[in-house]
């Protein structure tokens, strides 16, 4: 633990957030992922400004969801550096099997309430590639007439799975115990094949995350403690 005084949490104007909590990276990294999402901020505004806006055009929905994307990466290693500081559990670990389905029901929720979103930050999803820029699916598309070119027509993509990723990543930054503690129970079970999904990154990061190559550094030790002790 580092005696100095963690960084302030993240959270838009206007809302209220916790207090900091205990960190165990590097004040420094923590520090580089405050300051990125500072730049996040700047530029797409906060996660309800995005839900706001309700569909993107391709451009501008590639350049956030790229920015998202690095976000993303940048927590999974400070999640990983935070779990290698956690004691390994005294009980054999254990991979609970895949949750049964559960009925679907109908929620609403509203773009300028980001705290009742219900988010999730996932650290071993399958869908986000290390390499290149996949969007989602498309979910909106103007109708084109038949004499004009669907080329020149521009395509819509929707914004809210991008604003609760968004979301996902304040709350993760604002409170990272929880998190860094599920995912030690995880590598602590089976540490090779959940390293080799959770350090992936698209290729923008060591150019928008500062101090990269020192959270690659801390992330080799954590690996190496994971490896050598699951």
């Amino acid at each position: 633990m580092h005696p100095a005084t963690p960084p302030k949490p993240i959270r838009p104007v206007g809302h209220s957030c916790e207090a900091a909590t205990v960190r165990n990276a590097p004040i420094a990294l923590w520090r580089a992922a405050e300051l990125f999402l500072h730049a996040l901020h700047n530029l797409f505004g906060a996660p309800e400004d995005v839900a706001f806006r309700h569909t993107l055009t391709r451009a501008p929905y590639l350049l956030l969801l790229s920015w998202i994307r690095v976000g993303e990466a940048l927590l999974r290693r400070l999640l990983l550096i935070e779990a290698a500081a956690l004691p390994k559990p005294n009980t054999r670990p254990i991979l609970w099997p895949a949750r049964k389905k559960r009925a679907r029901r109908m929620m609403e929720f509203f773009d300028d309430k980001p705290e009742d979103w219900r988010v999730s930050f996932r650290c071993f999803s399958s869908n986000v590639g290390a390499r290149g820029l996949r969007p989602r699916k498309r979910v909106l598309r103007q109708s084109a007439p038949p004499e004009a070119s669907r080329s020149n027509l521009p395509s819509f993509h929707s914004v809210w799975p991008l604003a609760e990723r968004y979301e996902a990543l304040l709350r993760v930054f604002n409170d990272p115990t929880a998190y860094a503690k599920r995912l030690a129970k995880r590598l602590y079970a089976s540490a090779v094949k959940a390293l080799r999904s959770l350090i992936r990154e698209p290729r923008e990061a060591p150019h928008r995350i500062d101090l990269y190559d020192q959270l690659v550094r801390a992330c080799d030790v954590a690996e190496a403690h994971f490896l050598n002790t699951s």
